[in-house]
């Protein structure tokens, strides 16, 4: 999932370098215009990829383990894959964009995931990822759904769009829900206008696409760093983490911790794992110190301080060493955390 955010975040780096080169006051009204109409293009879809293909990862991912996934959470994708299939069977498939699935591939896709006596599952892109019209919020938690109930309200309050909260005027708690839907709302219309009627008279200021790339950034983060929550939980069920320690002291805004007796060895780069009830925070041990000195590593029974590029969670209690860390998550991008991550993000 963090290969599909970053090309995500490449595509918004892109259409930002683009915006901070350009001179609103050095173009003409119709070269700011077309420029409006490339950045909102370029937005909407980048995003929409971006989604599709993070429900394909995450459903492959999640299904990797058969224990990874509930009764409640099969039977939710079961029907999530009839509808789909019934909806893609109704398509042109062979053409367009479904120009590499056939009837067939549907067909046997569908009869894989309601084979019961599997847990083998031929995912498909076109069917997992398969939503009605335009991607607004509503239809993006819908990807989710089977898996995942109460995403909307993780990616409400997840680190990323906290911090975009806080640095964006008149949003507030009584207020954020609405504001992201309606921003996402708003984005889809105006990709809508430009891409079926004629060319427009209203544009938003390069300030505001601006801002419009940041709020597509804080919603992608907050849903990789919700979606990541189950499958990090799932490597401790299944014993891919272990307890490391709890905490008895926290430092530098709880990016330093304090281990009274280590139940596992710990060295720098280790990748640790802080789960609590409303999040998951994960990332790597920047330095580990033993009476107060700087060493590579500490064996299990000591105690030991760790500097980890994250602030662990208050509601955390244990902290649990990642033993066999997923090349897709075990590198957090930038800013998932948001003013909760290394301490260059605060």
């Amino acid at each position: 999932m963090i290969l599909q955010y970053n090309e995500l975040a490449t595509d918004l780096g892109r259409i930002r370098r683009f915006l901070a080169s350009s001179s609103e006051q050095r173009q003409s009204s119709d070269q700011r215009r077309f420029a409006y109409i490339a950045c909102v293009s370029a937005l909407y879809s980048s995003f929409e990829n971006f989604a599709e293909r993070v429900a394909f990862r995450f459903g492959q991912m999640l299904l990797a383990e058969p224990t990874n996934c509930s009764a409640e959470q099969i039977s939710g994708l079961r029907r999530r894959y009839v509808r789909n299939a019934s909806a893609l069977l109704g398509q042109s498939l062979g053409v367009g964009r479904y120009r590499d699935v056939t009837e067939l591939d549907v067909a046997k896709s569908l009869a894989s995931c309601l084979d019961e006596s599997t847990s083998s599952i031929d995912l498909r892109l076109e069917l997992i990822a398969l939503h009605n019209s335009n991607l607004r919020l509503e239809s993006l938690v819908e990807l989710f759904q089977w898996a995942i109930p109460d995403l909307l309200s993780k990616i409400r309050d997840s680190d990323s769009v906290r911090k975009w909260m806080s640095l964006t005027p008149d949003v507030s708690e009584s207020t954020l829900m609405g504001v992201l839907k309606n921003e996402l709302d708003d984005l889809v219309e105006r990709r809508n206008e430009v891409a079926h009627r004629a060319i427009p008279d209203e544009i938003l200021s390069y300030e505001h696409l601006l801002a419009k790339v940041s709020y597509v950034e804080a919603i992608a983060l907050g849903l990789i760093a919700s979606l990541a929550g189950p499958l990090l939980d799932a490597s401790i069920r299944n014993g891919d983490s272990a307890p490391l320690g709890t905490p008895s002291e926290y430092y530098q805004n709880r990016r330093v911790v304090v281990i009274p007796s280590l139940n596992l060895s710990i060295s720098e780069g280790a990748c640790v794992l802080a789960p609590s009830m409303r999040s998951m925070r994960w990332g790597h041990v920047l330095e580990v110190r033993v009476a107060d000195k700087r060493v590579a590593g500490a064996p299990a029974g000591e105690e030991a301080g760790l500097l980890l590029n994250f602030a662990v969670p208050r509601k955390a209690s244990v902290l649990h060493l990642w033993q066999s860390p997923n090349s897709d998550l075990a590198s957090p991008p930038d800013g998932i955390f948001g003013s909760q991550g290394p301490f260059g993000a605060i």
